[in-house]
């Protein structure tokens, strides 16, 4: 277990309440009280400094309070909202919340292995496992310190690997996170997560048929290599009205993964409306999916949500790819191809499982049946088609941006292989020289 310093990007765009009034009795609580504030009105609030409008954004360059967005707020909440208040804030151009950390762990400070520093906080902080255990973001509360004998709530917010890992897993930007404390000298990766590790058959159909319908059709791979798969195919119910593909092997390798991160066995996903193993016209659907999870395999690349993979020339893709995980710009225009000579769609970009389908994005591994504590379950990420314009545009202006206009009819249209370019209204669906 380990604990996080959360801090904020120094690129992040500054607010400060519209009214300095508002400021002292606000902001100051939220810096120094630890305590609800019960705030029903939106606070008007302004730039301080322009900057790069992330997820989260600061108050006055300092990470406390955080500032922080709709779309951060919706993937944090079920996490969190129980140790803090969001207090909604309206600034001329978007609507943001302050989160006040109500969570104030008194003296949860190891003093016997901390050294403090002369400004009433410490060099060297450690923690009481117990204390700290299970509680995703707090402050803490401690009396001794450098300056005297007297309570000090710290500034500085803390959290938990498992507040890390829903950060990335949701791709929120504009957060950067401190390694504080680790309770013990842990396990390496290799010794948990072995570099291969084979899932039974009998435990990824269980898997499947459970939270997607009856498997109609196993495709096995072209050869034994660890880096082929092969394809499962699940016929459409009531509940998930698609034909859904999802591949099987790929999750035989670790991949690499961003620190904090246990994403590192993958299969993909994919729906679609006809059988895209015996219509020629969805034929392009398994491709994709080989294509997106061989170079993946092969090159040791890792597969994250909200991540766009365009149909480029090798050398485009990997340079495409590298600098999505760098966070530099993406060369436009993207040169991408058409999957098919029928198809619109130009890419795909790595999202959630349908809502009906939650329970399925990560499967635990078995050992005889039994999960074992410490090993990584295997994620399946969906895969969802996209056009060369909506993917210039997510470059553009992020995922967040290209989601709210892609979601004006609801998630299950955004999987309807018909659906109309979102940046080109009068286009026909993708197959409509075949329904006239």
């Amino acid at each position: 277990m380990k604990i996080w310093k959360l801090s904020t990007s120094l690129e992040s765009e500054q607010i400060a309440a519209a009214n300095k009034e508002d400021d002292e009795t606000l902001f100051k609580n939220l810096l120094q009280q630890g305590e609800y504030l019960h705030s029903k009105t939106n606070l008007p609030v302004e730039t301080y400094e322009k900057g790069e409008l992330n997820n989260l954004l600061t108050y006055k360059g300092f990470a406390t309070p955080p500032i922080i967005d709709g779309y951060a707020v919706q993937s944090l909440e079920k996490l969190i909202s129980e140790f803090v208040e969001f207090v909604p804030l309206t600034h001329p151009e978007y609507k943001c919340y302050a989160v006040n950390i109500v969570n104030v762990i008194n003296e949860c400070v190891n003093y016997s292995e901390s050294i403090p520093d002369d400004f009433g906080g410490f060099d060297k902080l450690s923690f009481i496992e117990d204390k700290v255990k299970e509680q995703p973001i707090f402050r803490i509360k401690y009396t001794e310190h450098s300056l005297g004998d007297f309570p000090i709530i710290s500034p500085e917010i803390y959290v938990s690997d498992a507040f890390r890992e829903v950060v990335f897993e949701n791709g929120l930007t504009g957060f950067t996170f401190y390694e504080v404390w680790s309770s013990q000298e842990e396990a390496s990766v290799e010794e948990l997560n072995p570099f291969v590790r084979e899932s039974l058959d009998e435990d990824v159909e269980a898997h499947l048929q459970a939270y997607y319908g009856p498997i109609i059709r196993r495709v096995e791979a072209e050869s034994a290599e660890v880096t082929e798969a092969g394809f499962y195919e699940m016929a459409p119910t009531e509940s998930v009205p698609f034909y859904t593909i999802a591949t099987h092997g790929y999750s035989t390798l670790r991949l690499p993964t961003p620190p904090g991160l246990d994403s590192a066995y993958v299969e993909l996903v994919m729906h679609a409306d006809q059988d895209p193993f015996e219509d020629k016209r969805y034929s392009w659907i398994p491709q994709v999916m080989h294509q997106v999870g061989s170079f993946a395999v092969n090159h040791m690349n890792w597969i994250g949500q909200w991540m766009v993979f365009p149909n480029q020339e090798l050398d485009r893709y990997v340079d495409t790819y590298e600098r999505t995980l760098t966070g530099e710009k993406v060369k436009l225009p993207l040169h991408v191809q058409p999957y098919s000579p029928e198809s619109g769609f130009c890419g795909v970009m790595v999202v959630p499982p349908l809502p009906q389908c939650q329970e399925a994005f990560m499967m635990p591994y078995l050992e005889n049946g039994k999960e074992i504590d410490g090993e990584w379950p295997v994620y399946f990420h969906t895969l969802l088609p996209l056009y060369e314009e909506e993917m210039e545009y997510y470059f553009q202006h992020g995922q967040e941006a290209l989601l709210e206009k892609m979601m004006e009819n609801g998630i299950e249209h955004l999987f309807n292989l018909h659906r109309p370019n979102t940046f080109k209204e009068k286009r026909k669906g993708f197959f409509s020289r075949f329904n006239k």
